[in-house]
């Protein structure tokens, strides 16, 4: 390293290194711009570039060689042979142009490298070949080191200068790479020199013959000029390149944007054109050619082809545009090629260029079906208008990001107001409504708004202008909605209900009061009662119930008739109203029987205080018409929550004590003690025994018979006057100790308990079973209980002791009440017709005295109808029974549905049954339920009923 730093501050002047480093990297940058030219060309003119680049690159090295050998001084003269010089400019350019061949051709890294190494070692050949002319007294000594490295780094420095050359682009690593190849060619041969050294030797000549130092100074001022010459060439051919391919590129541009847009206009739908101010067409689209056919450049034709009625106006329109030189536009239609008028949409728009029209640029879009869509809307929306001024609801449509609304006329119609008297908002719909509906309206609005419902429905008031409130239903249903899910605008209708709720406030005051006396039924009551218990068992006061039963009622119903005794409840509901406060409640269970609620009392004694003035109110005379007439009343009082906390055991045990009034001469007040629960310890004790009496067969069948009067065939034996049709099976208890119960001494308790269902099977089986043994095919009837009837099987276990006992199903006939159906309709409706659909007759009993007969009539084809006993025992004393029985025995001949009449006791009700058209009867008069020891002689024709028969038919 000595060496080559004595070489370089020592034997070069100052001027020489960086003069030659100058001129190598001009040299180089311009090598590198004529190479990128020849990359850029091909053929002839690549190569022309290419030998461009070879001879700036060696005759660069090769001046800046001999730069610094001007400059440099080994302490000897020195002298340049000619033809060595100038072969080592040759070498030089021979060099450059192999190793930028070379490279032209490279593909990859390893041929970059290959030619940086060749180049190098073109340098290295022209410096060698330099050194030959050198004439010096002496002979050059090399040193192998520097030698070696002054062609690894010059080496190094060249392959790093063309494989970035190729790895950053051309214009990027110009500089870069010109830079590096320029170090590489000045290092190569300041160490070269340094390798070099003088040995002086007097043989040597003196080099008369050497080239002067002017001529060889001219000689690379020259060769430097002609590289100058070939970076302004390169820097000229490169600009022009880029302009060439600038130019290119914006014809290529231009030519896509120009197909760009010719296939995008015939695309459109619409017609597009460009016409001169003078009219001749420039250019038009598919769309237009399509239309206007081989003559579509043809102003005439375009204007041929308007309808005659819009000919003028378009004409008047066109020429204003044209004289103020801005756009047209309208509406007119155009004669397709299949000969129609469409309508078209219109704008012509003007090309303007130094305040004048050098082109018009027209489209035409066909709008006939949103022309004749928009005609057909228009009709719509006056059949709207007229349907919306004879509707009797109101409408309105409501932007939920503003509030604003649409409301129509009939909408404030309906609450007294003229249209627009208030604002059309949503807040004014808000400000009407009631307070106590609105948490409900807006808890209904905020769910169908969120989604979770169809539909926002809602019942609800709004204060009319009179200050009045007034009932509607508003429906409504969100039709837009946002981006995010959010409504946006919600339509709706509003319905004036107001008649509809009177009606149903009506319907509803009906269904929970007495029809008579207005006072709230049984359901109401007890709904009351509940409500109450709930409060007292909070702990909020006592409560006290009181059982009501009038005194002697039947005796005045009965001498009196039954207005007036609907006129004496009548009078006693007003007392017992009269004699309540606050929240209490009197209701009519039914019948001559009412309860009370006292809804606040300050102890038993109170209540029993209350009561008592109950009973002295009842018992104050009553002026009916010109009678005065005295009644009493029972009451019996239960509390809660020392009598109980439960309705049921309230009810029941002022029922108790309502008994043990009753019991104690009546016209008393009784409240409930403990020792009362004997009673129900008693009837556990029956619900006892009649679970042992089902399980030891202690049961019985009594019969009663179903006659059928002055037609049919005669029942065997001597009657003569009415038919036997069948029996009636009653149950009837054969107690151990009690001797033969009636029915209605434990049929209620079994309902009560469940025990009616076994007890229900029991009897059917043993009516079957007997019945299949007489010795006449007469039906028996069979009561079932609305208990069994929630049997799901019930068909089938019918069917089952049908097939058990040998009994025709046709034979048989099950009675049922509208209870039955009430309580489950679909189930019973269900087993009903599975039980018909096996042959077995239905029969509906205690018709009339529902809540619902003709719906339950309705709801199933009966095959029977039972007149219920009683009306058929006020037959005598009341026109209304016999209005009801005749209506009920129309109702039968037109649905064609066998009609009995239930509980005929006496000849005067036979007669009036008959008068009216009943053929089939049942009761005392006909004979008792007896048991099946005797049906032999009543079967035979001498039962009570043929001789009853036969007396009515003797007596006309």
């Amino acid at each position: 390293m000595y060496r080559a730093f004595v070489c370089l501050t020592v034997e070069h002047t100052v001027w020489a290194v960086p003069l030659a480093a100058l001129v190598a990297w001009f040299s180089c940058h311009t090598a590198l711009q004529l190479f990128g030219q020849a990359r850029a060309e091909r053929g002839g003119r690549s190569l022309v570039w290419l030998l461009g680049a070879a001879f700036s690159a060696g005759a660069g090295t090769w001046s800046t060689h001999f730069i610094a050998m001007l400059g440099y001084d080994p302490g000897v003269g020195v002298g340049y042979d000619p033809a060595a010089t100038l072969a080592s400019l040759l070498v030089g350019v021979a060099g450059a142009l192999a190793a930028l061949g070379l490279l032209r051709r490279a593909r990859g890294t390893s041929g970059r490298l290959a030619a940086g190494l060749l180049l190098s070692l073109g340098v290295a050949a022209m410096h060698a070949t330099g050194m030959q002319g050198v004439r010096v007294p002496g002979t050059f000594v090399w040193h192998p080191g520097l030698a070696a490295a002054a062609l690894v780094v010059g080496s190094a420095l060249s392959c790093a200068a063309f494989l970035m050359f190729r790895r950053r682009g051309e214009r990027r690593s110009l500089i870069p790479a010109a830079t590096l190849l320029a170090g590489g060619i000045v290092l190569l041969h300041l160490l070269a020199m340094a390798a070099a050294e003088v040995v002086p030797d007097p043989r040597a000549g003196d080099g008369a013959d050497s080239l002067p130092r002017a001529v060889l100074a001219a000689g690379i001022a020259a060769v430097t000029l002609a590289v100058l010459a070939c970076s302004a060439l390169a820097l000229v051919a490169d600009r022009l390149r880029r302009m060439n391919g600038v130019l290119s590129g914006q014809k290529a541009a231009l030519l896509a944007s120009e197909e760009r847009m010719r296939a995008l206009t015939d695309a459109l739908p619409q017609m597009v054109w460009v016409v001169r101010d003078d009219g001749t067409t420039l250019y038009s689209n598919r769309p237009f050619r399509a239309f206007f056919g081989a003559r579509a450049a043809a102003y005439a034709l375009r204007i041929e082809l308007q309808h005659p009625d819009d000919r003028d106006a378009a004409a008047a329109t066109w020429l204003r545009a044209r004289a103020e030189r801005r756009a047209f536009a309208a509406e007119l239609r155009w004669r397709d090629p299949a000969g129609a008028y469409r309508w078209h949409k219109i704008v012509i728009a003007p090309a303007l260029q130094q305040g004048g029209v050098v082109e018009w640029i027209g489209t035409a879009l066909d709008i006939d079906d949103m022309v004749r869509a928009r005609e057909a809307l228009q009709v719509s929306e006056e059949r709207l208008a007229l349907a919306l001024d004879a509707s009797s609801d109101g409408l309105w449509d409501c932007d939920l990001a503003t509030g604003a609304a649409w409301t129509s006329d009939r909408w404030w119609h309906m609450l007294g107001y003229a249209p627009g008297e208030l604002p059309s908002h949503s807040r004014t719909w808000r400000a009407l409504l009631h307070p106590d509906d609105r948490a409900e309206a807006r808890a209904k609005l905020a769910a169908h708004l969120a989604g979770a419902t169809p539909v926002f429905a809602c019942e609800h008031r709004l204060r009319r202008k009179d200050g009045t409130w007034g009932w509607f239903l508003t429906r409504s249903k969100v039709v837009a909605r946002g981006a995010d899910g959010r409504a946006t605008r919600i339509v709706g209708t509003h319905v004036d209900i107001g008649v509809r709720k009177e009606a149903e406030s009506r319907i509803a005051h009906m269904a929970a009061h007495d029809a008579l006396t207005d006072l709230p039924n049984r359901t109401l009551f007890r709904e009351r009662l509940r409500r109450r218990l709930s409060e007292t068992g909070r702990g909020e006061g006592a409560c006290a119930v009181l059982c009501v039963d009038l005194d002697r009622f039947k005796e005045v119903n009965d001498g009196l008739g039954h207005l007036t005794g609907d006129a004496l409840l009548r009078e006693v509901a007003h007392r017992l109203r009269a004699g309540l406060s606050g929240q209490d409640i009197a209701a009519r269970l039914g019948g001559d029987e009412f309860a009370v609620l006292l809804a606040a009392i300050d102890g038993p004694g109170d209540a029993m205080a209350r009561a008592q003035g109950l009973v002295r109110a009842i018992g104050r005379p009553i002026r009916l018409g010109d009678q005065s007439v005295e009644i009493g009343a029972s009451i019996g009082i239960a509390t809660s929550p020392a009598d109980g906390t439960d309705e049921e055991t309230l009810m029941r045990r002022a029922d108790l004590a309502l008994y043990k009034a009753k019991a104690e001469g009546r016209n008393a007040a009784r409240a409930f003690d403990p020792e009362m629960d004997l009673a129900l310890a008693e009837r556990r004790q029956r619900e006892t025994d009649l679970r042992r009496a089902i399980a030891r067969d202690e049961l019985v069948l009594h019969y009663q018979p179903q006659v059928r009067l002055g037609q049919g065939r005669r029942s065997p034996g001597p009657a003569s006057g009415g038919t036997l049709v069948g029996f009636e099976a009653l149950v009837r208890w054969q107690h151990p100790s009690r001797g033969l119960v009636p029915p209605g001494a434990f049929i209620p308790l079994a309902e009560e308990t469940g025990l009616v269902v076994p007890l229900g099977e029991w009897v059917l089986r043993a009516a079957c079973r007997e019945a299949a043994g007489w010795a006449y095919p007469l039906k028996v009837a069979v009561n079932l209980s609305p208990r069994q009837f929630q049997q799901v099987d019930l068909p089938e276990r019918v069917l089952a002791i049908l097939t058990e006992t040998g009994l025709p199903p046709e034979r048989l006939e099950i009675e049922v009440t509208e209870t039955v159906i009430i309580n489950d309709m679909a189930r019973a409706l269900t087993s009903l017709r599975r039980l018909k659909s096996l042959g077995i007759r239905i029969a509906m009993d205690d018709f009339g005295t529902g809540y619902s007969s003709l719906a339950t009539l309705q709801a199933f084809p009966f095959d029977t109808i039972k007149i219920d006993r009683s009306f058929v025992s006020q037959l005598e004393r009341r026109p209304a029974a016999a209005v009801i029985v005749r209506a009920v025995l129309g109702l039968g001949a037109s649905l064609g549905i066998r009609v009995v009449a239930e509980g005929v006791e006496t000849e005067a009700q036979m007669r009036v049954l008959i008068g009216e058209g009943c053929a089939e009867m049942q009761g005392y008069l006909f004979g008792k339920p007896q048991p099946v020891a005797q049906l032999a002689t009543v079967m035979a024709g001498e039962g009570i009923f043929a001789a009853a028969a036969g007396r009515l038919v003797a007596n006309g």
